[in-house]
């Protein structure tokens, strides 16, 4: 089934509450139609691995994209060249 929305999350050094705003899209009825892209800026704390753990345990729904740290927009424009969902939202 194709991706209806493309959830964009921009990730810089979220280690404390990054858990929280993932765990809230886990959404068992409606996670085959969502795509969430979480886009690691550069981040020096654990946000990453935390983040590959979601993508590890729902790979048709989570992907971790990580790059240099280049800022909010960078982050956000990264996340959506890779979005493939009919809709795309932002998640700060």
């Amino acid at each position: 089934m194709d991706k209806i929305l493309s959830v964009i999350i921009p990730c810089y050094n979220s280690e404390p509450f990054i858990e929280k705003c993932l765990d809230s899209l886990i959404v068992p009825e409606i996670m085959d139609r969502l795509e969430v892209i979480v886009v690691n800026d550069g981040s020096t704390d654990n946000s990453e691995r935390i983040c590959k753990k979601y993508a590890e345990r729902y790979p048709d729904t989570f992907f971790v994209l990580s790059k240099e740290n280049g800022g909010h927009g960078s982050a956000i424009n990264a996340g959506s060249q890779r979005a493939t969902g009919k809709y795309m939202k932002v998640l700060d």
